[in-house]
């Protein structure tokens, strides 16, 4: 087996002897893993760039010394398991009390090698995990990940706003691996309703995609607190200009490969780079309000969004943002007007949304305001999980949801069996 087909592991001690013990197994003709990332720096002094290191990397495998603090470590463990799911761990250190055991366990530990280890410990401990990582890798066939894209015909529509949160509640949801991107790559603004600034950008992304793999696509994509990734629109304009509709097709499909759900803020144009989207979605959300400008530009724009599909017409799905009963176009006129059925209402709670982007902390992590109801209920119709829908919906969501019925319980199934 070549160094690209053995699964990747990672080391983190500052104990040389333990460091040369492990690099002796995996570094000889018949290793079971790939040692191919060493961080020796105490566990106090472990830091953002030893994080992003391991993020970087995306080993399959961290083996992982608790001698100096179990505290420490088990923290660090918790900590990376949460932000890769499906990662192992190998730990090591002094004996531990049950409940110390215990603690490991839920942290993602699989195996705990008490020191000193011997040599035959170790080496039985890592093939064990290869030969779970190899199981895992042919019983995997990972279903590609579903393409939400949101479109606003007039700019202030809150397509911006609503996909962004909308993300995380469907993360919360399905428990999915979800990928925010914000392909509005001259003036896109995901980040800032996040509340981060990223390190890179789906400029970046492109420029490097012919190298691309699983460990690479970890250094361009920022996580958010909240459990989503980012894949963010560059700072500056005119960094954009040489991203092509082919490009974006194939970084979609690629992202298909690696996440659930990818939801895509498109920008506010018919370029070719948004009719690529278009035509990579599975389904397509108009977000509009509920005034003349923007129906106006909908009617202008449906026949464009509607050549670029591939699935047919049921792709786009037509989504009232500000809704007020009280408004003077009501919900038959803007059907009536632009040929559509409203599928969705998002209730006018502007005051507290402007607040929750100025602050930087999406609304549907403050709590119930009607706003986040509303996204709440949306996500349910789009996966299928997670709330009882109105039965005057009910034909509508079977309609929806039964592409991402299958998904969501393989995501369930994956989850259940990393745990």
């Amino acid at each position: 087996m070549t160094d690209a087909q053995l699964p990747r592991a990672a080391l983190i001690s500052s104990d040389s002897t333990f460091v040369t013990q492990v690099k002796q197994l995996l570094t000889g003709p018949d290793r079971p893993l790939a040692l191919e990332l060493e961080l020796t720096v105490p566990l106090y002094q472990f830091g953002e760039s030893q994080v992003q290191a391991v993020r970087a990397l995306g080993p399959e495998l961290i083996i992982l010394d608790l001698e100096e603090s179990q505290e420490l470590g088990l923290q660090l463990a918790q900590y990376l398991v949460e932000m890769n799911p499906s990662q192992l761990f190998i730990a090591t250190g002094p004996v531990l009390s049950g409940e110390q055991l215990m603690q490991a366990m839920r942290a993602g530990v699989s195996d705990y090698l008490t020191k000193p280890v011997l040599a035959e410990d170790l080496r039985a401990a890592t093939v064990r995990v290869a030969q779970k990582l190899r199981k895992t890798d042919g019983e995997k066939q990972r279903q590609p990940g579903r393409i939400l894209s949101f479109f606003s015909p007039k700019g202030g529509g809150g397509s911006t706003t609503l996909a962004t949160n909308l993300a995380i509640v469907i993360h919360r949801t399905t428990k999915g691996k979800t990928l925010l991107v914000d392909l509005d790559l001259e003036l896109g603004e995901s980040a800032m309703v996040l509340g981060m600034q990223p390190r890179f950008n789906l400029v970046d992304f492109a420029e490097n995609f012919r190298r691309m793999d699983a460990g690479l696509l970890a250094s361009y994509i920022d996580h958010h607190s909240s459990g989503i990734d980012l894949l963010s629109a560059p700072f500056k304009p005119e960094a954009a200009e040489g991203i092509t509709a082919d490009q974006i097709r194939r970084i979609l499909a690629f992202l298909r490969q690696h996440y659930d759900y990818i939801i895509v803020d498109t920008p506010r144009s018919f370029a070719p780079p948004s009719i690529a989207v278009f035509e990579q979605a599975d389904l397509v959300f108009i977000v509009s309000t509920a005034d003349l400008a923007s129906l106006r530009n909908i009617q202008r724009g449906i026949p464009l969004v509607k050549r670029a599909l591939t699935k047919g017409e049921e792709q786009v799905r037509l989504i009232i943002n500000r809704y007020d009963p009280k408004d003077t176009i009501t919900v038959d006129d803007v059907e009536r007007s632009i040929g559509l059925k409203v599928f969705w209402k998002v209730s006018n709670d502007y005051e507290a949304v402007m607040g929750s982007v100025n602050a930087g902390r999406p609304i549907v992590l403050n709590g119930g305001s009607p706003y986040t109801r509303d996204l709440a209920g949306l996500a349910a119709l789009v996966t299928g999980i997670g709330a009882q829908l109105p039965s005057r919906r009910s034909r509508i969501a079977r309609a929806l949801t039964a592409p991402f019925r299958g998904m969501a319980g393989r995501t369930a199934k994956r989850r259940e069996g990393g745990k």
